[in-house]
């Protein structure tokens, strides 16, 4: 389980929440045809959308950020250096495991079905009605369809009740509605965790009833076939079909004379800009379309030696060379290098998570085929707001000292073309932004200080893969 990952569940979320509420607010005074349509439209442009890549280009998945290595963090003072190690165990790691046990069962519960059904065909009584394929099994309860079959119990008390059944099986069929049953059956495999899915696939399932019941009342009337409906419910059920639910709802619709209406143009207008806004707010149109950033000062670009910062680091005012020194506020003892050392510890796996929830790799960066490090010195107090001290490009002297105390990895996909100059700027101006999103970042607490702060050095390694 990563961050993109969570990402788009929750993308996805948010368009079928907001889908779902318009189909109660507008959609179901619509006709079943069109209902339907708006259904399966949703759950696609739900499962799309938050995989839209950003305007630059390149694949889907490279506007999201991924996390390959990071490095064991160190915090260097004064030359003692105290190792601090990261967990990797949390619960991203156990629901993936969680994830593919539903998976398993759902996918053996419906290989059981199909098995079922295989069974049912092969040595059931087989007829034919309008022109498809009935089956007839002691083994069925109820009426229902399947891979273009009609499924019957093998024998049925009335015969009118019977005659009526096939009507509305094949009424499925002729509209196709056992495609959008396998669809989904496939889709609950993978989607099984979400409840919106499911409250989907039964909304689908009850306009599925509607429509047939429309059909069989252009043959049967109205009157008897609600007493049918009202007969067969007393009955055994379990599958879709004459004997499913909501009874209630179905005999209200058959029984309104007003069921068929057209939308009107100003509720698929608004249903056009509603769509229009969730591609904007749940995909990555707008993402990485960085703006190079104006340096207010020489000074601000500056080369630090990550080897030589200390604790509250001072930056001083920048010489021809720009180098840059570090002066350390404070007397170092053993008791505050252990209160900054267990800080450190708190800190680096609390700031790796925000950093990688907020970090891109730039989509024109991709594009062009940019590569590199960034390394930011960012001041982090316990109170207060997290600040950006230096940000420049380390030299080859400098990552032969040794990496920063923190290095960060964001991975991305290449553009199929690669065109255009490098654009290194990019990089730096994202890093930038991170920072910058991170103002607020509120530091865990260390158990005897409440106004430690420390200047974490951190490497944003921007590399791409095939």
């Amino acid at each position: 389980m990563t961050p993109e990952i969570l990402e788009y569940l929750l993308r996805l979320t948010v368009i079928w929440v907001v889908l779902i509420a318009y189909y109660f607010l507008t959609m179901r005074r619509g006709s079943f045809a069109a209902q339907r349509f708006y259904l399966l439209g949703t759950l696609a442009f739900g499962l799309v959308v938050p995989l839209l890549p950003a305007l630059g280009g390149g694949l889907p998945v490279a506007a999201l950020p991924s996390v390959t290595y990071v490095a064991e963090p160190f915090f260097y003072t004064e030359g003692a250096a105290a190792e601090t190690v990261v967990s990797n165990w949390s619960w991203f790691t156990v629901l993936p495991w969680v994830y593919l046990l539903g998976v398993g069962f759902f996918a053996a519960r419906m290989l059981v079905q199909w098995n079922a059904l295989r069974h049912w065909a092969s040595s059931g009584e087989r007829d034919r009605y309008d022109g498809y394929r009935v089956i007839r099994h002691r083994g069925i309860t109820g009426p229902f369809v399947a891979f273009g079959l009609i499924f019957l119990p093998a024998e049925m008390s009335d015969a009118d009740l019977e005659n009526t059944a096939l009507i509305h099986e094949a009424s499925h069929l002729r509209a196709r509605h056992h495609y959008d049953t396998l669809l989904l059956t496939l889709g609950s495999l993978l989607l099984w965790f979400h409840p919106l899915f499911w409250m989907l696939r039964r909304l689908l399932a009850a306009v599925h009833e509607y429509e047939a019941d429309a059909a069989v009342i252009q043959r049967v009337p109205v009157r008897t076939y609600g007493l049918q409906l009202l007969k067969s419910s007393l009955g055994p059920a379990g599958f879709p079909g004459l004997f499913s639910s909501p009874i209630k709802n179905r005999i209200t619709m058959i029984t309104n004379k007003t069921r068929t209406r057209k939308l009107r143009l100003l509720p698929l207008f608004t249903l056009c800009l509603l769509l229009a806004g969730l591609v904007v707010a749940c995909s990555d149109l707008n993402e990485d379309i960085a703006v190079p950033l104006v340096l207010e000062s020489p000074s601000t670009e500056i080369k630090v030696d990550p080897l030589e910062y200390t604790e509250e680091p001072e930056v001083i005012e920048a010489e021809a060379s720009g180098a840059v020194d570090f002066r350390l506020n404070g007397t170092l003892n053993d008791e505050r290098l252990t209160l900054i050392t267990e800080y450190a510890k708190n800190l680096h796996p609390a700031f790796t998570e925000a950093a990688y929830t907020e970090v891109r790799y730039p989509a024109a960066a991709r594009e062009s085929g940019t590569e590199g490090v960034v390394r930011a010195v960012v001041k982090i107090p316990s109170e207060g707001s997290t600040k950006l001290e230096a940000l420049y490009f380390p030299t080859e002297k400098q990552m032969q000292a040794g990496p920063g105390s923190l290095e960060l990895t964001i991975v991305g996909h290449p553009g199929k073309e690669l065109k255009g100059a490098k654009r290194t700027d990019l990089l730096k101006a994202e890093v930038r932004r991170v920072i910058g999103e991170l103002q607020d970042f509120s530091p865990p607490l260390v158990k005897g200080s409440s106004s430690t702060s420390l200047s974490l050095v951190v490497d944003f390694n921007f590399i791409l893969k095939e």
